[in-house]
């Protein structure tokens, strides 16, 4: 999606919250994803993240619009409202089709 749309304002991030020692495989995967936006490795205490974020663990996606308001959060909080990467490619043309500002 990043390459797909990184020209019209598009800016993904990646955030890593896996422990030390899984620190090279979760870099491995970003590699082979060809994951080529800013990635983060969050070296905190789970419950910093959860507590701040409101999620039990990954994966979270976290779309803001361009004035930086969570528009929608995809998560797997809710078994029953699994997501898909249509749901959120809609999400985010639909903020990029909106007028800036």
């Amino acid at each position: 999606m990043h390459r797909q749309h990184a020209q019209e304002g598009l800016i993904c991030m990646s955030v890593s919250v896996d422990n030390r020692k899984r620190r090279d495989a979760a870099l491995g995967f970003l590699q082979k994803q060809g994951a080529d936006f800013s990635n983060f490795w969050l070296d905190e205490r789970d419950t910093l993240w959860q507590d701040r974020w409101v999620i039990q663990g990954p994966p979270a996606i976290f779309i803001f619009d361009r004035q930086g308001r969570r528009a929608a959060r995809y998560d797997s909080e809710d078994p029953k409202k699994p997501y898909t990467h249509r749901d959120v490619e809609r999400v985010v043309k639909k903020l990029l089709a909106a007028p800036s500002g």
